[in-house]
């Protein structure tokens, strides 16, 4: 019923805008309203759009005939521009992307509204309410007003439908000084360009593109819903003044005045919605982009932390050394196996080595030296040294090291990371077999290969 009640005052506000045949405008909405209503509420409102069209039709010819071609005309190109939208231009999201735009414009505009104007023109000519030479002046006003309407009436509705659905204000209360100004700049350009007499100094054609930049500033800051209520604003304003003879439109013949209007309006329309469609979308790449980026993170954190646990268990440290920056870092563990517990400090390569051995310091940089010099670093092999570390309580500890080439650039090592496997209750076993085999005694193989596994095991528990 409101649907039906929506087409019909707009279809008559139309009608009252006709300059040649009485049923034939170059402005109308009654297209858009339709088109809009039954991709977002479905096929089974075309009843709604009949009756509309109908007693629009009737209230105009008063002939039955006319009026059920041309209704039956209007029907049909809801249905078919409805159903070109949701198959091709996505539907209740046409304006989110440059290319649904773009398809919702060619196909439920341009294409479908050729069903209502070759039907509605046939229509009045059969009705002998057009003459057989005037077809074309008919046909031509009649698809323009109703593809501009699909675009433009049709774009508003779909672009501020998914508003009534959130439950937060279209919007957020900083924006809302940016609106005002906006529609304060808007109306007062369009009254600028449009409501001044064609003979003024400021009537002339160039400047109607003045409206063009607060249309854009719209669809960039607020997409597709601003930019299709600042295109109907200006629109409301570009009408009015032009039927009351002003603005630049003005100086053209009646009978191709809004015509030339209405073109000028649906490439304003099918403008902003391109681009606000092509801001949107780059928007949302951006938002998913920064979603993903956030879930890696995540996902990086979390593996961290799994994998420091699990070189905590396993008693295993590692570190990277900057060969350009000279800097190391060393993970969670590598501070555990030094004995540093939970203090956290800059790691430097002079202050490393004083936990070494003085006797396996050599080894060490020997190793580092070499993979720093060598030439064919991607296929560099280190060898695996055995370190003895005296912490700063004075504990001792054995580790084994190892080190590879992780970064290369020009040829050169970049970045050397080590791998650093805390031994020491292996090596005291180690040291125990020998002590006992030294000593005249004797154990047995299955039973050191127990105590070489069992006893890092159990000082891991005690831990």
């Amino acid at each position: 019923m409101l649907l039906g009640a929506a087409y019909f005052v707009a279809g008559k506000a139309g009608l009252f805008l006709a300059t040649g045949n009485a049923s034939v405008s170059a402005v109308w909405p009654p297209t858009g309203i339709a088109i809009a209503a039954l991709v977002l509420g479905g096929a089974e409102l075309w009843p709604a759009v009949f009756v509309g069209a109908f007693f629009v039709n009737l209230t105009t010819t008063w002939d039955l005939s006319s009026t059920l071609g041309i209704a039956s005309g209007n029907t049909m190109e809801g249905l078919v521009g409805a159903y070109l939208a949701v198959r091709y231009a996505s539907g209740k999201r046409a304006l989110e992307r440059p290319q649904t735009v773009l398809a919702f414009a060619l196909l439920s505009g341009f294409l479908a509204s050729t069903i209502a104007a070759t039907v509605g023109t046939t229509s009045l000519w059969l009705a002998h309410l057009a003459r057989p030479a005037d077809l074309l002046r008919t046909w031509v006003p009649y698809w323009l007003g109703d593809s501009i309407g699909a675009i433009e009436v049709g774009g508003l509705l779909l672009a501020v439908a998914p508003l009534r659905s959130t439950s937060r204000p279209a919007f957020s209360t900083p924006g809302r000084p940016e609106v005002a100004a906006l529609g304060l700049i808007t109306v007062s350009t369009a009254l600028l360009v449009f409501a001044r007499s064609p003979g003024s100094v400021l009537g002339g054609y160039p400047l109607v593109f003045l409206v063009l930049p607060p249309i854009v500033w719209a669809a960039f800051r607020f997409g597709p819903a601003g930019a299709a209520v600042s295109t109907s604003v200006v629109s409301v304003v570009a009408i009015a003044a032009t039927v009351s003879g002003l603005g630049p439109f003005a100086t053209l013949p009646t009978s191709v005045s809004l015509l030339a209007l209405r073109v000028f309006i649906g490439s304003l329309a099918l403008t902003a919605l391109l681009v606000a469609a092509d801001v949107a979308e780059h928007d949302r790449v951006e938002g998913e982009l920064n979603h993903a980026r956030k879930e890696l993170q995540l996902m990086l954190r979390e593996r961290t932390v799994q994998l420091d646990e699990a070189r905590s268990f396993a008693n295993v440290g590692q570190w990277t050394f900057d060969v350009a920056s000279r800097k190391t870092v060393w993970t969670e563990e590598m501070y555990r196996i030094f004995g540093y517990g939970e203090e956290r400090f800059s790691v430097v390569l002079s202050r490393a080595l004083e936990h070494v051995h003085p006797d396996d310091q050599e080894p060490f940089l020997t190793e580092l030296r070499a993979a720093m010099r060598s030439t064919d670093p991607r296929n560099h092999v280190a060898k695996e040294n055995r370190y003895r570390l005296l912490l700063p309580g004075g504990e001792r500890r054995t580790v084994v090291g190892k080190l590879q080439i992780t970064g290369v650039e020009d040829g050169h090592a970049a970045k050397i990371t080590g791998t650093v496997l805390d031994i020491t209750e292996r090596q005291r076993i180690e040291d125990e077999l020998s002590r006992i085999r030294e000593a005249g005694g004797s154990v047995p193989p299955s039973e050191q290969d127990f105590l070489l596994w069992a006893v890092p095991w159990m000082g891991k528990r005690k831990s």
